[in-house]
């Protein structure tokens, strides 16, 4: 896993609301392991996809880190599925002997959906979270700084990050973009645009 190191993006100021300065410190001074999920909903390399999607729904998250023999191995999304399945159906449409023959085909072109909808199924349920998972995820520490993570998140354009033990790598939370906002708006750092 890569840790989270500062990414230096800029921050802006709304002075109907206090400093730069005094919105930065506070900020500073929240920590991950103050606001991090630690009851962490975990996905293992072998689940199929169709397993995943289940889980997901029922915990009411979009992803979660993927666990083998207690170790993060990786992270997957709802997202993550729907690129695995697009990119099979991309590849379908390109199909030539469909889409450019000057002949008819000898099945409707509802049949040749229905069978295409058929092998997306097939591979939903036959692929695996190890397959489509992202390997090698950013990770954040407990001790590290709401503010770093943020600005890392917007940076990488990511929507959460497994807190992991430093020197261990054990799993030990999650935070994400709801932790944030949420942290934000308690300790007054969300601000109103200025109009």
């Amino acid at each position: 896993a890569r840790r989270l190191q500062s990414s230096g993006v800029g921050a802006s100021t709304d002075l109907r609301h206090g400093t730069l300065e005094t919105e930065a410190a506070n900020a500073m001074s929240i920590r991950v392991g103050d606001v991090m999920t630690s009851r962490v909903v975990t996905l293992t390399p072998e689940m199929t996809l169709s397993e995943m999607d289940t889980v997901l729904m029922k915990k009411g998250v979009s992803g979660a880190p993927v666990v083998s023999r207690n170790q993060l191995v990786g992270v997957a999304s709802q997202a993550d599925i729907i690129r695995s399945l697009w990119e099979g159906q991309h590849e379908a449409a390109q199909d030539a002997s469909y889409y450019s023959s000057p002949f008819p085909i000898p099945i409707t072109a509802l049949q040749y959906i229905a069978r295409d909808a058929r092998q997306l199924g097939d591979r939903l349920v036959e692929a695996k979270v190890g397959d489509i998972m992202t390997r090698d995820p950013l990770v954040t520490h407990p001790d590290d700084s709401i503010d770093d993570v943020a600005k890392r998140m917007v940076a990488d354009q990511i929507h959460r990050l497994p807190v992991v033990e430093p020197g261990t790598g054990k799993l030990v939370g999650i935070i994400s973009t709801l932790d944030l906002v949420r942290t934000m708006t308690i300790h007054g750092l969300a601000t109103s645009p200025v109009d």
